[in-house]
């Protein structure tokens, strides 16, 4: 283990720590912390709509009212469904301010323009007939999850155009008598103006092709490679575990990416296992959604580990405090405080665990499934929250389901272990640095 953690630390350590001082990655790395606030508000509202238990919704139903529900899932709606909005903007801020450039004034024009890539029409089928609706945008969709990957490529792309109106002096100069606002916003409209213009060519171009927006395009092509990887075999579920994690590494939620192109081909092996055990057979699939559903401790990375871990033994405070706000979260496998408050997105460090816990624990509980040591999933459709060991046990119908997950756990932290150790060393060797520094910036003399 000492060796493995030294060629860690000779090999690896300085690559990441090159990888994460280039200006991009690291913008994009502190935006994804930066939004930690609203997951963590959301997380929280999500855990009391969807809590996992027999007839939580009828109970809220009886004791609030039919509206309560949507009511509660309206924090939820404005922070993981607006988070590609937030993306744009703090990444736009992030970077600018490595410039030194107006950061607040090319964090609204970067959401500007995020919105001006967006489709602002939808068809909607009511009674069988379809209506078209204009100037709307639907909450979630791409204003969320999904069109996070647009949002870095917008906030990047607005930031280092407006730094080059800047460096090349091309801006409106107010007197200096005029305020330092109506300065910044009047320096501001050259280069807004050519963005916005920028941003609406794009749009136009994009709806002159077979996709209709950037937004299309770029889903098409992430769906196109999911669609070819995902089969009813052991090599279609690792190929999509990696190609999920891929996504989460680099910040976007690949749940809502690539869940929506392969549910209906999870939906049917889910209900072919329910009519076989209905009809008193053994399931035939291995390969339901509720299988990665027991995978995926704690959210993509399997990380309620690392949470618990962190909670009890880091060194660090940052990390312990981290761990503390995102156990609770985990437990009901909701990860996004963890991945972008460690950071685990774009962290090279992190990387290797991420892609190996989930493959090695899918060869696992496949092996354990397929050879009859575990029973497999029963079709039975439950919350994505539902804790994992009970989850286990309701998935399979068995005590073994729970036991395997709780198997699972440990081999996960296994995984993980030399990693966060690592990781836990160098951010506490930080802070004891910066604690240092403070103190020698006092000044006790008279």
């Amino acid at each position: 283990m000492n060796k493995f953690e030294s060629m860690l630390e000779e090999k690896v350590i300085p690559i990441a720590q090159k990888i994460s001082a280039q200006r991009h990655l690291r913008a994009v790395r502190d935006s994804f912390a930066t939004i930690m606030t609203f997951l963590i508000i959301g997380s929280v509202f999500m855990i009391i709509a969807d809590f996992p238990i027999p007839g939580w919704e009828d109970l809220q139903v009886k004791l609030f009212g039919e509206g309560f529900y949507q009511l509660i899932k309206t924090p939820v709606r404005v922070t993981f469904d607006f988070m590609a909005v937030y993306i744009a903007g703090a990444i736009a801020y992030n970077l600018s301010k490595r410039y030194r450039i107006d950061a607040f004034t090319v964090s609204l024009i970067s959401i500007a323009s995020f919105i001006i890539l967006m489709p602002f029409d939808k068809y909607i089928e009511i009674e069988g007939t379809s209506h078209y609706v204009g100037r709307m945008i639907e909450i979630g969709n791409w204003v969320g999850a999904k069109g996070i990957i647009v949002a870095i490529f917008v906030g990047i792309a607005v930031t280092e155009i407006f730094n080059i109106f800047v460096k090349k002096n091309i801006s409106i100069k107010m007197p200096p008598s005029v305020p330092e606002a109506v300065s910044k916003a009047f320096s501001a409209l050259i280069p807004g103006f050519v963005i916005i213009t920028l941003m609406l060519i794009v749009r136009t171009l994009f709806q002159m092709t077979s996709y209709g927006s950037i937004f299309d395009m770029i889903y098409t092509i992430i769906a196109a490679p999911a669609q070819a990887l995902v089969g009813n075999n052991i090599f279609g579920a690792i190929g999509l575990a990696v190609l999920s994690t891929l996504f989460w590494f680099l910040g976007v939620n690949a749940t809502s990416t690539l869940n929506g192109v392969v549910r209906p081909f999870w939906l049917q092996l889910q209900e072919e296992n329910m009519a076989a055990i209905q009809a008193g057979l053994q399931p035939p699939h291995i390969l339901t959604e509720q299988f990665y559903d027991l995978v995926y401790m704690g959210g993509i990375g399997a990380t309620l580990a690392v949470c618990i871990f962190l909670a009890l033994r880091a060194r660090s405070k940052q990390y312990k405090e981290i761990g503390k706000l995102s156990t609770v979260p985990g437990i009901f496998n909701i990860n996004e405080p963890i991945m972008f408050g460690l950071p685990m997105v774009l962290n090279p460090i992190a990387f290797i665990p991420l892609i190996l816990a989930p493959v090695v624990l899918i060869c696992i509980n496949y092996f354990a499934m397929s050879t009859g040591i575990v029973p497999k999933p029963n079709g039975i459709y439950l919350p994505w929250t539902t804790p994992p060991i009970i989850q286990g046990y309701l998935i399979t119908g068995s005590i073994r389901g729970a036991l395997l997950q709780l198997f699972d756990m440990f081999v996960v932290m296994g995984i993980w272990y030399p990693f966060i150790k690592m990781m836990d060393k160098k951010q506490y060797e930080l802070e004891v640095k910066e604690a240092e520094e403070d103190d020698d910036d006092f000044d006790f003399s008279l």
